[in-house]
């Protein structure tokens, strides 16, 4: 004080915490619902396994809708429908008429400038050198980074199929600032009966585009069709990279490109019958492995659902089963023998066989989420066991994508949202966007029909986008379509940024499968406080100094 003025000061003490929102409706029942201004947008390409990505690209606080499909273009809208100056970004020239981006879209700031890149995985027009797939990175402003694109590599005596990068991820695997970028391709050696051939295909670069040192990785001739994962399995604060390949191993990789201890796993369906061509396995060919702690005790466990051969059968597909395990490699205790589905219910245009994980039931303990091609979606608690199935296909031909979860009707507890589409065309007129309870009840009001398909096939193949895409802090659900539409459906619920465990595919933008992913947008929307706690507020207090 000392002969300075004597002054009164205001100082925000927290009494009590936070505001309740007041005066929300929680009518989420879906019959009804409206889209929102300015969609759906059609003729946006067949969208395989993109879902939507929700990302501010401008930094004006309000997120951008971005997909990616067939064509090779990336587009982007604003929230009122109005396209995004400088998209779409064709990977082949200028009229989406290129070659595929087979996965979801990844989006992160890769080189630490407070700004979203996009990353993007395409086919080649052929498997020869200059037109095999590539992974492009752009600016948020549509502008190719430095070092970008990247070309994958190809057994150009032994390959099959088509050069292709089937996925991308982002994660922090090495120390510094900025992330960086993973990638799966379908380099393979199929056609060769040594199956010591090099044929490398898990790639990690820098944001210039320099390669990670001992990548790319691969294992004896498989390629990877499914989606690769990057979360920290050794508890340094850095990522390791994990991947299925079409073969019956899971793989688990460090910055350097050495397997960690206890990897690759092999994946019998049994972990204590193990002869080859005796006994049944999972292959891991178009697989997508989430990382999370099951039970709450500090340590995550690593699942991936695979198809299940059988040697009695001539190794044909019979089930799809899940794997869990540590990370030392070992299996989850009540996981050593794989839970199964029944059979396929068709042969080709299978889905992503992608879990998703959540606490439904409020335990602090996680459960696992399956959509499996028999037709059913399936939860299973972090000791193995099955808690409930859905009947989605109805008998129809359908299947089900990767699950999104979240709250969507404002009660506070989670949902699945989940899209179904018609493999051989047959149920196009059942295929639309599910939502159940934690409990496997179906939402009223659901499925939400599709009602701008265009082509042969029809449905959401891709996992719905659980967001707040106006900023009024409402639900949004989005879903983009192999029937060239992109829907956003308005859901007069409240959106609450902490009940979103698993919004979009792979768990967030970085689409890394980590449950304890970065959230997919920022939010200024007030949290759920349950009913039974009090809410807290501040009041100013005057204090004399």
């Amino acid at each position: 004080m000392n002969g300075e003025p004597r002054l009164w000061r205001w100082w925000i003490i927290p009494l009590v915490g936070i505001f309740l929102w007041m005066g929300r409706g929680a009518d989420a029942s879906g019959e009804g619902a409206p889209f929102l201004d300015g969609f759906p947008k059609s003729k946006i390409g067949t969208v395989a396994f993109g879902s939507p990505a929700v990302t501010d690209l401008d930094g004006d606080g309000t997120p951008e809708i971005l997909t990616a499909g067939y064509g090779g273009c990336v587009r982007a809208w604003h929230a009122d429908g109005t396209p995004v100056a400088g998209f779409p970004l064709d990977t082949s020239g200028p009229d989406c008429s290129g070659e595929r981006i087979n996965g979801p879209l990844a989006v992160a700031d890769l080189d630490g400038d407070g700004s979203p890149e996009i990353i993007a995985g395409t086919r080649g027009i052929s498997n020869q050198p200059g037109e095999r797939g590539k992974v492009y990175v752009w600016h948020s402003d549509g502008t190719l980074l430095p070092g970008w694109p990247r070309e994958m590599g190809w057994n150009a005596a032994l390959g099959i199929g088509r050069a292709e990068v089937y996925s991308v991820a982002a994660g922090k695997l090495i120390a510094g600032n900025g992330l960086q970028v993973i990638a799966g391709t379908s380099n393979n050696a199929a056609n060769s009966s040594d199956f010591d051939q090099d044929t490398r295909n898990l790639y990690a670069w820098r944001a210039d585009g320099s390669l990670l040192p001992g990548y790319p990785t691969w294992y004896r001739t498989a390629g990877i069709w499914g989606q690769v994962a990057a979360a920290d399995l050794t508890g340094d604060g850095l990522a390791e990279t994990l991947t299925g390949r079409d073969h019956l191993y899971l793989h688990a990789y460090d910055a350097s490109g050495e397997y960690l201890p206890g990897w690759p796993v092999r994946s019998f369906v049994d972990s204590t019958l193990t002869t080859w061509d005796v006994h049944p396995y999972l292959e891991f060919t178009r697989a997508a492995p989430v990382i999370a702690d099951l039970d709450n005790d500090g340590k995550v466990e690593i699942i991936a659902v695979g198809k299940v051969r059988s040697p009695d059968v001539g190794h044909a597909v019979v089930a799809a089963g899940v794997l869990v395990v540590s990370p030392d490699g070992k299996r989850f205790p009540g996981w050593e023998s794989a839970p199964l589905s029944g059979a396929p219910l068709y042969p080709e245009y299978g889905p992503s066989q992608a879990p998703s994980v959540a606490d439904l039931d409020g335990d602090n303990r996680i459960e696992i989420i399956v959509p499996f091609f028999d037709g059913t979606l399936r939860a299973y608690q972090d000791d193995g066991s099955l808690w409930w199935q859905y009947d989605y296909a109805q008998g129809y031909t359908l299947f089900a994508s990767e699950a999104a979860i979240g709250d969507i009707n404002g009660d506070g507890r989670v949902d699945i949202v989940f899209g179904t589409y018609s493999p051989d065309g047959s149920a196009n007129a059942q295929a639309g966007v599910h939502a159940l309870d934690s409990y496997g009840h179906p939402l009223s009001g659901f499925p939400f029909p599709l009602t701008a398909e265009r082509g042969d096939i029809y449905g959401v193949r891709a996992a719905p986008t659980i967001t707040d895409l106006d900023g009024d802090c409402d639900v949004e659900i989005a879903a983009a379509s192999m029937g060239n539409a992109l829907y956003v459906w308005d859901i007069s619920a409240p959106y609450y940024p902490n009940r979103m465990p698993w919004p979009t595919s792979r768990q967030n933008n970085l689409r890394s499968g980590d449950a304890d992913g970065l959230a997919l947008t920022s939010s200024t929307c007030p949290p759920y406080i349950p009913p039974n706690v009090s809410p807290r507020i501040y009041l100013p207090f005057l204090m004399r100094p």
